[in-house]
């Protein structure tokens, strides 16, 4: 009985200390010793050694060996940009290495949040930057450019989702464009490439290297006839999705909507957002491209063959595309706040 009770303390602990171990692996440690006192004025040692994405700080500094050399210890953080203290304690006397121990910062926005850590022991004063990098945005929504599906028909969707009105007698002309790929209706993560090739489309996408994007799920669909869309997942009423790179045939048909709902994770912070003006020439002309395609304004309709399982084989820039469709649980649209990692 008493070594079941020993074995089951013991499984009772390791319960208790993994969390507690994985929690301490979100702060970024400032080895203070470590750091070079002279750099801190620059931009790139900063970004290098002083940055991280993270929901805390651990500051760590050698005082003395001996228990008679222990000084006062006090260690403050404050937001750069407002001055505003967001910790402040006095750790009393020291000495051996000092460990502030986990500091979690305050959630802000998400910006980089920059922040001045000071660190008072005996008479001497050390004072560092440290950035609190944007979090890194998990499982968000995106799509190309274009009016939002509920400025288009609010019965299909109350999300932000976007899709795009193609002038497909121009892009056979053209025999390519380029459309910005917008996620969690914030962000421009990269383009959609469309070729075209007599009647034949494919969809190609080219991500923003910086925010090293991972697809969970991406589906392409090509809406012939946009008084058939009636929900932001086509799936759901038989529409066809294609992957990315497979051949679309377009034939019979002058204007299609683009819609390309894609599942994504990715960095935020050295991209660009996007602007959205439902009166600006180039949305203005897609909503007169839905216009007309309501009215029939289609040579004929083309009825779809099933789609085929196609590998595209992706450009040296390419971000390859791992699955055709969606994730069972993905929500389109659900992040118009946006959603980070917990």
């Amino acid at each position: 009985m008493m070594k079941f009770l020993r074995v089951l303390l013991c499984v009772l602990l390791c319960a208790i200390i993994l969390p507690l171990a994985a929690l301490a692996e979100e702060c970024f440690v400032i080895d203070v010793d470590s750091l070079d006192m002279n750099s801190l004025n620059n931009n790139d040692y900063v970004a290098a050694n002083l940055s991280a994405q993270t929901g805390g700080i651990r500051v760590l500094k050698y005082i003395s060996d001996s228990s008679d050399q222990a000084v006062a210890v006090r260690l403050t953080v404050t937001q750069a940009e407002t001055s505003t203290v967001v910790f402040d304690k006095n750790y009393g006397t020291v000495s051996g290495t000092f460990d502030s121990g986990d500091i979690y910062l305050p959630y802000v926005d998400n910006n980089a949040i920059p922040y001045l850590i000071t660190m008072n022991i005996g008479d001497w004063t050390y004072a560092m930057p440290f950035m609190q990098l944007q979090p890194r945005l998990s499982h968000n929504s995106a799509c190309t450019f274009g009016v939002r599906l509920r400025d288009y028909n609010p019965a299909i969707t109350d999300n932000w989702v976007m899709g795009t009105m193609i002038d497909l007698d121009a892009l056979r002309s053209l025999g390519q464009m380029e459309l910005s790929v917008c996620a969690s209706n914030l962000y421009i993560v990269g383009q959609a490439i469309l070729t075209m090739s007599g009647d034949s489309l494919s969809v190609y996408l080219n991500f923003d290297q910086s925010a090293n994007v991972e697809v969970h799920g991406c589906a392409v669909y090509l809406i012939g006839d946009v008084n058939s869309l009636t929900t932001d997942n086509p799936a759901d009423i038989g529409l066809p999705a294609y992957g990315v790179g497979q051949p679309i045939d377009t034939a019979g048909l002058s204007s299609a909507l683009l819609y390309l709902p894609i599942s994504l994770s990715y960095n935020p912070s050295e991209l660009t957002e996007f602007d959205y003006d439902l009166n600006s020439i180039d949305l203005s002309n897609q909503l007169s491209l839905w216009s007309l395609n309501a009215q029939g304004a289609v040579a004929k309709p083309v009825i779809a063959e099933p789609p085929v399982e196609v590998t595209a084989e992706p450009t040296a820039t390419e971000t390859p595309i791992v699955d055709s469709t969606l994730p069972t649980d993905s929500v389109l649209g659900g992040d118009s706040t946006l959603v980070v990692n917990p």
